[in-house]
């Protein structure tokens, strides 16, 4: 007997639940912690994000290797997108604008509400974008929305001033849909992302001042990643 309405979901389409998850989760404790007391968001909360947001990068990165293995079904491709849809478009950018919006005025918040859509918006036209026709790239076109998380986390791990917040919002959701080349998790790439996994949730855990590795996380995303398809470019060429 058939239990489900839908095509049976495979290994990899399980880890993109996985990720959708993690995502979800990370709304409801935005919420409940700006309901409760928008300054424990700046402590508790956004740590308690940080690792579920981290945990969910693992779970798309899990899935992407068991469908190129053959686990996957017809369902991945919209599956992942709509997965990282909420959890890495909306539940940081979410965050991030509930840190700010505590401590802003009236035009401040208004900023802060298109920095939000402007984010929000790129990250649908990026994942849109990258489904419908861009899955074969060897590198990826526009801030893959996984990174941009992590640009919006670690900037509320920093600061929660409504002017940066508005700016940071807005800037990542325009270098989502922008033709800046970012490589593809695969091979050093991927062993420096695990690594940046473990110090992360560390990090979260009090193991260390996490704002030290919010520092690195925008120098790695912000200047040496998009570096390195600039890099290539120019190795072959003079090859």
């Amino acid at each position: 007997m058939r239990l489900l309405g839908v095509q049976r979901p495979g290994p990899a389409d399980v880890m993109t639940l996985a990720n959708a998850a993690c995502g979800a989760a990370a709304v409801l404790v935005v919420l409940h912690f700006a309901e409760r007391s928008p300054a424990t968001l700046d402590t508790d909360g956004i740590r308690t994000v940080t690792i579920l947001l981290l945990i969910g990068t693992i779970f798309d990165t899990l899935d992407g290797r068991l469908a190129r293995g053959g686990r996957g079904t017809r369902l991945g491709p919209m599956l992942d997108s709509l997965a990282d849809a909420l959890s890495f478009g909306l539940a940081p950018a979410l965050l991030l604008a509930q840190l700010g919006l505590h401590t802003a005025t009236g035009g401040e918040r208004l900023a802060i509400g298109a920095g939000f859509i402007v984010y929000v918006g790129g990250a649908l036209l990026r994942l849109a974008d990258f489904s419908s026709g861009r899955l074969g790239d060897h590198r990826f076109t526009g801030l893959p929305s996984p990174l941009a998380a992590g640009l919006a986390v670690a900037t509320g791990l920093l600061t929660s001033t409504p002017w940066i917040v508005a700016a940071v919002l807005a800037a990542v959701g325009v270098l989502m849909v922008s033709r800046l080349g970012y490589p593809k998790q695969r091979g050093p790439i991927l062993a420096g992302a695990m690594v940046a996994w473990v110090f992360g949730i560390a990090g979260s855990l009090g193991v260390y001042d996490v704002r030290i590795g919010a520092v690195v996380i925008l120098f790695v995303i912000g200047v040496v990643m998009p570096a390195l398809p600039l890099l290539d470019l120019r190795h072959r060429a003079a090859a």
